[in-house]
């Protein structure tokens, strides 16, 4: 756990609620399918989490280590996400994007996905 938190905070990942150990353990245990790392040379350099509720895929966490980016890391996880969201039954994905992060949304519109502008996303800490 302690790798993954390392590897975000390196990337420069949007800083959350759920950036603990006892949240990622929790997630681990609910897919861990869908809770992807790249490894390289026994370095953690990336991470994407899927998600699926039964009606929509979804994915955030998309981080790469700045050091190994533009080198086919994010795309590569990005597809094996997708495909695991697909035999599951997934239709529709969506890619959760900081709106500031420029080059995220860049990313993911050079691999498919439309930024939707008719939807807003509305979140609510449930933590004291």
């Amino acid at each position: 756990m302690k790798q993954v938190l390392e590897l975000w905070r390196r990337a420069g990942a949007e800083p959350s609620v759920t950036d603990d150990p006892g949240s990622l353990r929790r997630r681990l245990r609910r897919d861990r399918k869908l809770f992807l790392l790249a490894w390289d040379r026994g370095r953690l350099v990336g991470t994407l989490i899927g998600g699926w509720d039964g009606w929509r895929g979804h994915m955030y966490r998309l981080a790469v280590d700045p050091g190994c980016r533009r080198s086919g890391i994010a795309r590569r996880l990005v597809a094996n996400v997708e495909a695991r969201l697909q035999e599951l039954g997934a239709v529709r994905i969506d890619g959760i994007v900081v709106s500031r992060n420029t080059a995220a949304s860049t990313f993911w519109r050079e691999i498919g996905y439309q930024r939707h502008v008719e939807v807003a996303r509305y979140v609510k800490d449930l933590h004291p």
